[in-house]
């Protein structure tokens, strides 16, 4: 918390961390209301506009490497991609943490001057990224062949070293954010995905071998945080020193990694879900049904979850219209939805093999279905946010966790991988909705409660 003035900052040590910190909110204390929305306006556009490059970084790589490899070899690709981003989806904690413990700091002159007892970020992501390799490598035992196959299970490793340097990066993303050092930040990025675009595209052409792909894919964590570091080395050191001791750091980053574990499995991790459910040798339906995943989430939710902080700080700012601005963003989410919905029904399919192949092996209907369930997902972004905003961060992890949860038991089922995986990936994010509004109800009827007793009699 920040005060005006010559006032010592004053801070709760058992104030609440969890993964669910709006990115966006650490703004200059002094400054007035129209610099201080200018600044969140540039904040939040230099966010959405590097996520953008990602994203069409990921498409550009998920399009090249199923031209090149076809639907098998990009089953393979796509189960080590997920395996690597779900324990990235799981680091955001460390990002959140490193955010929160650098935006409640006092910044220091120089990188000599202590201030007191304080612990580096940096330090600390260091043994972190030594710890979590170490960790993927040894649960590698019981996940890589049977998500990646007895050839190519050697891949775990890369997942390893690229958790590891993901450390790192996700510590040095936190520290600009905690900064206010938006630019840095958006430039890890977006050079992030734009190196990961040069890098496949350069093992394609050079070599087949899923090590090289690989390798081209985990390069990009250590080279992009070290050129940004370079545009302000010194400032990056001097605030990444917190006044928490490393035990501390440890206590709360391991909090907001369980949280964000729940949403990670949802979205980052569903591939590598899904090929536990596959067929061995049907590795070519399982990379088309993961394609169409991925094709049909981009447009609803790689804006929401870039906007997701945005988000958070809209529904805070209003707090008795928040209901009414989240049926009118669940509303425009369906509209569109529906729109895609027709689109997917009509010509989806069509498009897909030209762009992507003949070896894309969906029908409509299942193309539909994944677009309709990319929807529901996208409602738990926003009611997730109106949650947040209320502060119920443990209605929030609720939510997600039982999306995740019903998700992964209807892919028990007995159907066809096809449905079965439309059905959970639309269910799973209904019940989470529901949890949602459930705890949104709780809180307005408690603070009626709250009102009506201390009205005047």
């Amino acid at each position: 918390m920040h005060l005006t003035g010559d006032q010592p900052e004053i801070r709760s040590p058992e104030a609440p961390i969890t993964s669910y910190e709006p990115l966006n909110e650490p703004l200059p204390a002094r400054a007035d209301g129209e610099v201080r929305t200018r600044s969140a306006r540039s904040s939040v556009a230099l966010i959405l506009g590097a996520t953008v490059v990602s994203g069409l970084s990921g498409y550009v790589v998920t399009w090249r490497v199923f031209t090149a490899s076809g639907a098998a070899g990009y089953a393979v690709f796509s189960v080590f991609w997920s395996a690597l981003f779900l324990v990235v989806g799981v680091l955001f904690g460390v990002q959140q943490e490193a955010t929160r413990a650098v935006a409640q700091s006092d910044p220091i002159a120089e990188p000599g001057d202590r201030g007191g007892r304080r612990s580096s970020v940096w330090l600390f992501a260091a043994v972190l990224a030594v710890l979590v390799a170490v960790a993927v490598l040894l649960t590698a035992l019981l996940w890589a062949v049977p998500a990646l196959g007895r050839e190519q299970a050697g891949l775990s490793i890369f997942v390893a070293v690229g958790a590891g340097l993901n450390c790192l990066v996700a510590a040095g993303s936190g520290v600009m954010a905690g900064s206010g050092m938006w630019r840095q930040l958006a430039g890890v990025v977006a050079l992030d995905g734009i190196l990961r675009v040069a890098f496949v595209l350069l093992a394609l052409a050079l070599t087949t071998q899923s090590w090289a792909l690989a390798l081209a894919v985990i390069l990009p964590f250590p080279l992009a945080l070290g050129a940004v570091i370079l545009t302000a080395p010194r400032a990056l050191l001097r605030r990444a020193l917190v006044p928490e001791r490393m035990r501390t750091l440890a206590s709360n980053t391991l909090r907001t990694m369980i949280a964000a574990s729940a949403t990670a499995i949802l979205i980052n991790g569903f591939p590598l879900i899904l090929s536990f459910f596959a067929n061995p040798s049907g590795h070519r339906e399982l990379g088309s049904l993961v394609l169409g995943v991925t094709l049909t989430r981009a447009p609803i939710l790689v804006p929401l979850m870039a906007l997701s902080s945005f988000l958070v700080s809209q529904f805070a700012r209003m707090p008795q219209g928040a209901s009414r601005f989240a049926l009118r963003l669940s509303a425009l989410i369906a509209a569109v939805v529906a729109v895609l919905c027709l689109c997917a029904w009509a010509f989806g399919v069509p498009v897909v093999v030209a762009v992507f192949g003949g070896q894309f092996d969906l029908d409509a209907g299942t193309l539909t279905a994944l677009v309709a369930s990319s929807g529901m997902i996208g409602v738990l972004c926003v009611t997730g946010a109106a949650v947040l905003a209320r502060n119920l961060h443990g209605g929030y992890a609720i939510g997600w966790v039982a999306a995740s949860v019903v998700t992964i038991a209807l892919l028990f089922l007995p159907l066809p991988l096809q449905p079965r995986a439309a059905l959970a990936l639309a269910a799973g994010p209904a019940v989470g909705i529901a949890v949602h509004l459930w705890w949104l109800r709780a809180r307005s009827t408690r603070s009626a409660g709250v009102l009506t007793e201390a009205a005047p009699r």
